[in-house]
């Protein structure tokens, strides 16, 4: 399980038009997680949800933040593994 502090990491080397991905277990959804740099004005990163890669991409936002943290806390917090 990849740590809430490597998450944040990953996140503050961002790029514009990187993507984090990670999947969630069952137990939470079995989810695919997206994190990315805003597009658009607002809130620095955005997380998005979907049940496949594709439709978590094209997903409205369903949370965002101007710190890694916070978003790197709800991934750890539901056992979110990264996806190569």
């Amino acid at each position: 399980m990849t740590s809430r502090q490597e998450i944040i990491d990953m996140m503050e080397k961002f790029q514009k038009g990187d993507l984090l991905t990670f999947k969630t277990p069952k137990t939470f959804g079995e989810d695919y997680v997206v994190v990315e740099l805003n597009p658009e004005t607002g809130k620095k990163f955005v997380l998005r949800l979907g049940k496949d890669i594709d439709s978590a991409r094209k997903a409205p936002p369903y949370y965002s933040h101007d710190h890694a943290k916070p978003i790197a806390k709800w991934i750890s917090d539901r056992c979110g593994e990264p996806l190569a």
